[in-house]
């Protein structure tokens, strides 16, 4: 019966410390989603962008120069 609860406890440590790397490394996020953001963060920062540009907040080659490297970015996912 001794040794159940020396494996239960191995399990355990090896689960912990998988989770703390996890972690450390790059969050719990899936492997399989990579490094691109949601695709709803796209629109949202057209959004933004034009919200700022619309303030006034950027000049109209600021705007245009970032509004270009958001659909470039559009393009490549």
């Amino acid at each position: 019966m001794v040794w159940f609860w020396i494996v239960l406890l191995v399990v355990g440590v090896a689960l912990l410390g998988y989770t703390a790397v996890r972690v450390l490394v790059g969050g719990l996020t899936d492997a399989s989603e990579g490094s691109a953001p949601p695709a709803t963060s796209r629109p949202r920062a057209r959004e933004i962008l034009d919200e700022r540009y619309a303030a006034g907040d950027l000049s109209t080659q600021e705007y245009e120069e970032r509004r270009a490297v958001l659909a470039r970015g559009e393009e490549g996912s």
